[in-house]
């Protein structure tokens, strides 16, 4: 037998399961599985509508190229787009970095914050392709802004200290510290974990070296991943539970 130290994981300390998903997690993957299931099955002619009302096309904002513009698509396809995929492939590697990341951050924070940062992080990555495709027609689906920002939520759960079991309290004593954001400023791993994340995502940005094979035909959304990241990690250090607590 062999006695846990401190130091060690605080997935090694108590902590639930990694395959006890939380119920608004397991909710969101079904919430998405089931649009693409229905759009698939609907055909094309409904396909083009759901890009047409819900996708993010930074051109309906104008600046550039005109294009026909349902009223109000260009604010609500900010969060929309989130819940559309290219293809198969394209959601289910989704809901597997969904499943993995949204459990660290829904355990810690509760369902209500994770939808909120969830939210946030979309936007976020829909700001910052708005911001580099001004006027362009430049359709964009998927969920990966919005994992990025619980990926960048994960990171200072991770690499903080205690236990993150959801039923402990945020004031309870045994309960899981994060990092706070200078720590996190100043944690080696934290930052290696994330200068690693930035650099494949911006490798992405020269093109899929699979052909497509990967993505389905479809390219990456890298300016997503980077706003989504960023506005997560924001959102973390404003919704966290036991912001009271921070040093």
């Amino acid at each position: 037998m062999v006695q846990a130290s401190p130091q060690q994981s605080n997935w090694q300390q108590g902590t639930p399961p990694v395959f006890n998903i939380p119920a608004v997690v397991l909710g969101l993957v079904v919430v998405l599985i089931i649009i693409h299931a229905v759009l698939a099955y609907a055909g094309q002619n409904w396909q083009v509508w759901a890009l047409a009302v819900f996708a993010f096309i930074p051109a309906r904002l104008g600046g550039g190229q005109v294009i026909p513009t349902i009223p109000g698509s260009q604010y609500w396809s900010f969060l929309t787009y989130a819940f559309l995929h290219g293809g198969w492939l394209h959601l289910f590697a989704n809901c597997l970095w969904l499943t993995v990341f949204g459990t660290v951050v829904a355990r810690f924070m509760g369902a209500w914050r994770f939808l909120a940062l969830s939210a946030i992080a979309a936007i976020g990555g829909a700001a910052v392709t708005e911001l580099m495709h001004i006027g362009e027609f430049y359709p964009m689906v998927g969920a990966s802004g919005a994992i990025s920002g619980l990926m960048a939520a994960a990171v200072p759960i991770m690499y903080g200290s205690g236990r993150f079991a959801r039923h402990l309290p945020a004031g309870h004593p045994d309960a899981g510290h994060p990092l706070s954001f200078r720590q996190f400023l100043n944690n080696r791993n934290a930052l290696i974990f994330t200068a690693v994340w930035l650099v494949i995502t911006l490798v992405s940005a020269s093109g899929d070296p699979t052909g497509g094979a990967l993505t389905g035909g479809y390219t990456i959304a890298w300016e997503a991943h980077i706003g989504g990241f960023f506005a997560g990690l924001a959102a973390f250090y404003l919704l966290r539970p036991d912001r009271v607590h921070q040093t």
